[in-house]
């Protein structure tokens, strides 16, 4: 069908990422694997000679490129990301939501966030509300099997009522901020100081966001926990997220690199650069106590990279706020040296969704939900013994930057849907995109007019999703700033 044209808020950055262009003549292996891995692949898995429970540390970037990791080939310096795909098992088609909010709240929740209200927009500090407290968060689970349960960095779920913010949805210790987009050196949003430990206000004037959220999580590892327990830590960073601020010691790094008013791109590597050093010091850290082996680190982008601000989701169509590919497949590495094998690529289809079922799973915990989750324990998948697809369609909306604009998607197998729907003050517009993610993953070859009954069954499939979203949910809003 003919493209309409829309408003976005940025131009992709279009770069040959020659580790990506391997995926893009062939459909994924049935196992889930790269022709490389799959041979063995289940064998090769190991058996665990620890009877402990193994810890468990989710680390997100916040707006990071899919082409922004050096193991993509990407000339930012991501040695400790790339440790871990090194040791680790790369996950590439891992699946995030287009912004924010909607993936941290299926993270915690392991459900839809069309049915948490969640799916649209971020919260913003003029927001009320967060996601309903008779959801079940992941740290609950984890804190019910005996687990000491702790966060450093970014929150966004809620902030307005105690009862929404982390100390009261499962985590033991926090450390952070409540609101996104706090500045990385004064630490306020919306004119407010946002940064705090357990509920006080903790200051760090002068200091970049990024270390304090690296070295925090260091002094929880060695100071606070308690050693006796296993540990469920929670890291999303706020970096490389605007306002687009770095060190001048990590931005000499990249002289090659132009910050234009379009895209500061020598500003965005540094500030990937610094959030890889602090990696590096929680990897070091695990090291020196002696817990790495048993430790399961798991790494991803909360959605793809915004090229406004300097990101490249490499051959990926689209970024941040779209429902394209390069907004929500995201880098993605998954390490535990007791079980997974080293330097290892995982092909399967796995959504932020799937995580609560699956490290809970991985771990022996019991998932506390009384809810259906909507998300798949895909274990399986990841030690190559599950089916390549999920069993469900996965879904995606949003209705950011744009008021009263909205992007959805719908992935099925091998179909993606891609629809635009612009509603204008006397009419709506719609466009319906259908591509072959398998053969087409740079989503460049719409296949509507050749293929209209998947369009029209993917359209019906998304509609009977979308009935399900609350009243009340969070949208973007024409309304002054407080």
């Amino acid at each position: 069908m003919k493209r309409a044209t829309f408003l976005v808020l940025g131009i992709l950055v279009v770069a040959g990422i020659a580790a990506y262009f391997y995926y893009g003549d062939r459909s994924p292996s049935s196992t889930g694997f790269s022709n490389e891995t799959t041979a063995n692949l289940a064998g090769l898995v190991k058996q665990r000679t620890s009877s402990e429970p193994p810890n468990v540390i989710i680390i997100m970037a916040d707006d990071l490129g899919w082409g922004d990791v050096g193991y993509h080939g990407s000339d930012i310096e991501t040695p400790n990301i790339d440790r871990l795909a090194r040791e680790g098992m790369r996950l590439e088609r891992f699946y995030a939501l287009p912004v924010c909010t909607p993936t941290r709240s299926a993270l915690m929740t392991g459900r839809d966030p069309i049915k948490l209200g969640m799916a649209n927009a971020g919260i913003m500090p003029w927001n009320d509300g967060g996601v309903a407290l008779d959801e079940h968060f992941m740290p609950e689970s984890f804190r019910e099997a005996g687990y000491e349960t702790a966060m450093v960095g970014k929150w966004h779920l809620g902030h307005t009522i105690e009862q929404h913010t982390p100390n009261a949805r499962g985590f033991d210790h926090f450390y952070g901020h409540l609101n996104t987009q706090v500045h990385y050196f004064d630490h306020s949003f919306a004119k407010g100081y946002d940064f705090q430990e357990n509920g006080k206000t903790v200051r760090h004037d002068g200091e970049y966001a990024t270390d304090v959220h690296g070295d925090q999580t260091v002094r929880y590892l060695k100071q606070l926990r308690d050693k006796s327990k296993p540990f469920f830590l929670y890291v999303p960073f706020i970096a490389p997220h605007s306002p687009m601020i770095a060190k001048q010691e990590d931005m000499d790094k990249y002289p090659r690199r132009l910050d234009l008013p379009a895209s500061p791109k020598k500003t965005y590597a540094a500030m990937v650069d610094n959030m890889d050093q602090a990696i590096g010091r929680i990897l070091d850290t695990l090291d020196e106590q002696g817990i790495a082996d048993n430790t399961i680190v798991l790494f991803f982008s909360d959605n793809g990279g915004f090229s406004a601000f300097g990101a490249s989701n490499g051959s990926l169509r689209g970024g941040k706020t779209e429902t394209f590919e390069g907004g929500i497949r995201v880098a993605a590495v998954m390490r535990w040296p007791e079980v997974l094998p080293a330097n290892s690529v995982n092909d399967a289809v796995i959504s932020v969704m799937d995580l609560l079922p699956t490290l809970t799973g991985a771990a022996g915990v019991k998932a506390g939900n009384v809810k259906e989750l909507d998300g798949t324990d895909r274990w399986d998948a990841v030690i190559g013994k599950g089916a390549n697809q999920r069993a469900e369609p996965l879904y995606f909306t949003s209705n950011s930057p744009v008021y009263n604009s909205f992007m959805h998607g719908v992935l099925d197998g091998k179909w993606k849907l891609v629809q635009r729907i612009d509603h204008q003050r006397r009419s709506t517009d719609v466009e319906s995109m259908l591509f072959d993610v398998y053969a087409d993953p740079g989503e460049q070859t719409d296949l509507a007019d050749r293929y209209p009954e998947q369009v029209e069954r993917l359209t019906i499939s998304l509609d009977a999703r979308l009935a399900e979203h609350p009243v009340g949910g969070v949208y973007v809003q024409v309304m002054p700033h407080p």
